[in-house]
């Protein structure tokens, strides 16, 4: 669902996105029985404020502090970026993802984040505010999935794939 807010700059003619919302709320229910929330909220007063968070039956995650009752945990430690590669936005992740990236070309191996998981995570998003743009109506959300799902073992667990509806 998609607010309209009344501040000039998040009317469709103050942005050049031309997007109506200066909030939206997107629910997905995934195919496993799960389901997930995202919001975001141009339009309130409020201090810039970019957070993850996710709360389940065993336990809550804010950022990378976990609060629950599972004691062994992965290890979420990051190692150093390079000299002179800045963190970047997004919490951080801009200069991770380069520097992954890089690394994975000049191993020869596939990436953490490959063209099927930056799928995964964007697309929801984008279908999420189509959905808003037609009042909320439910949308199912496209899933790519890789030509050689079989080998998905062999790399790094990167986190949860989400295969969505909204």
């Amino acid at each position: 669902m998609g607010r309209r807010g009344t501040l000039a700059h998040f009317k469709p003619e103050g942005n050049p996105y031309k997007n109506p919302f200066d909030s939206e709320v997107a629910l997905f229910e995934t195919t496993e029985g799960g389901m997930s929330r995202m919001a975001v909220c141009w339009g309130t007063r409020t201090p810039c404020l970019e957070q993850g968070r996710v709360f389940g039956e065993t336990g809550s995650m804010t950022g990378t502090a976990y609060f629950g009752t599972l004691k062994r945990l992965p290890d979420l430690h990051q190692p150093p970026l390079p000299p002179g590669v800045p963190a970047g936005g997004h919490g951080g992740s801009h200069g991770r993802l380069m520097d992954e990236f890089i690394a994975a070309i000049l191993k020869d191996r596939r990436p953490q984040i490959d063209v099927y998981e930056a799928l995964a995570m964007t697309v929801p998003g984008t279908i999420a505010h189509q959905s808003a743009l037609k009042d909320g109506e439910r949308l199912r959300v496209p899933q790519f999935e890789r030509p050689d799902e079989k080998k998905i073992s062999e790399r790094p667990k990167t986190g949860c794939r989400t295969r969505s509806r909204t």
